[in-house]
């Protein structure tokens, strides 16, 4: 009689296990992983199977904690091209000054990363001139077949563009340039529509809750696409449904906050802000708190893009939620796309999802009726979304 030989189904923590060590491959070495919390919401688990997960990374060195800091990237495991049949190589270049939301966009490539067949090499890169060339090069050198650009400040655009065009690899983008709009994950055409969508969808739901004073909330940034989506969806809905319009962008500093802060206080009791991320969302909150002024009792707000703060501040704040695994997913596509000579780019925007905590005012008060004036969004409130 044949006996036939079943693989052993791995545990919970074994799969998550390989997942947070594809996340660190991806990473450059000393870059922090998110909190185990944090960890447990992305992969819809307890924070006890992820604390099981990182023992044993912990344990033979591919990670390290630093009580009060957190868990670290320590180093990579080396793997050998020639030993894993059908593997292609692709280099990631991380700015150095990342934020939150490119951090995302990192776990997003890197859970995507093992259903393509592909293995992640990655480094800081100060500049996308000297520095972003060298460290192509000896990408390059490690094998790679591509480069991925998960996020650079909007202000480098054309460095980027001179750098791409230098690049002896093809390099996938997450944005549109004009010049290299083949490098993009997205089509031109639809590039940005979700934000934009989105957007639209945000003022309707704080029109629907009974604002009167819709803000927008951004960085002083005139050359941010995103931002100029945003901008538009929003100043056409106000004046469509004839509201005023109440437009905040603000420059990096504390002051140009606190003044913002100082301005729209004035309105406490009917104002609700829309803000470009979640972090300018924070920042605001701040500026309120300075002022005595709270959410959502005084003002209501929301942001975008759920970073790991968002679901820590005091009180939680409502966010939108970005799909980090479908940007993942097609940065990776293109990217090996361009390697063969081809293109591969997202025609389908995934339905953004609103994850509704305390700060927008909304909770308890959504119904069926709210949901069906909203057939863009995903409405959930905080503890029914899994990863």
């Amino acid at each position: 009689m044949e006996v036939i030989a079943v693989e052993k189904p791995r545990f919970k923590h074994q799969h998550l296990e390989a997942e947070i060590r594809q996340l660190a491959r991806s990473l450059p070495v000393g870059s922090r992983l998110p909190a185990e919390r944090k960890l447990a919401e992305q992969y819809g688990c307890n924070f006890l199977t992820v604390r099981r997960a990182l023992k044993v990374l912990v344990d033979d060195g591919t990670v390290v904690r630093r009580v009060g800091s957190g868990t670290f990237v320590a180093r990579h495991t080396s793997t050998k091209i020639e030993t894993r049949s059908g593997l292609e190589r692709v280099g990631v270049l991380v700015w150095q000054g990342d934020d939150a939301y490119a951090y995302r966009v990192l776990q997003g490539v890197a859970h995507e990363a093992a259903g393509h067949n592909v293995e992640l090499r990655s480094a800081w890169v100060r500049d996308f001139s000297n520095d972003g060339l060298t460290q192509a090069r000896l990408l390059e050198a490690d094998g790679c077949a591509a480069i991925i650009l998960p996020w650079f400040p909007h202000d480098r655009i054309d460095e980027v563009r001179t750098f791409v065009r230098a690049c002896a690899l093809p390099v996938s983008l997450p944005m549109v340039i004009p010049g290299l709009e083949g490098n993009s994950f997205e089509q031109q055409e639809i590039f940005g529509n979700s934000l934009q969508v989105s957007s639209e969808q945000l003022c309707t739901y704080f029109h629907m809750l009974g604002h009167r004073r819709i803000a927008l909330l951004g960085p002083d940034l005139p050359g941010d696409v995103v931002l100029h989506r945003m901008l538009s969806a929003y100043t056409c809905y106000t004046s469509r449904v004839n509201l005023p319009n109440f437009c905040g962008l603000v420059g990096s500093g504390a002051q140009a906050m606190s003044q913002l802060a100082e301005r729209w206080g004035a309105f406490r009791g009917d104002l609700a802000v829309i803000s470009y991320d979640d972090g300018h969302a924070l920042r605001f909150m701040t500026a309120m708190h300075k002022l005595g002024l709270s959410a959502p009792e005084d003002f209501a707000i929301l942001g975008y893009n759920d970073t790991e703060a968002s679901g820590f501040s005091d009180p939680p704040l409502t966010t939108v939620c970005q799909n980090f695994n479908y940007i993942g997913h097609w940065l990776i596509k293109s990217a090996l796309a361009l390697a063969r000579g081809e293109l591969a780019q997202s025609v389908a925007l995934p339905r953004p999802q609103m994850l509704v905590r305390a700060t927008c005012g909304g909770a308890g008060r959504i119904d069926e009726s709210m949901r069906q004036l909203l057939p863009n969004l995903d409405i959930v409130e905080e503890g029914a979304v899994k990863e």
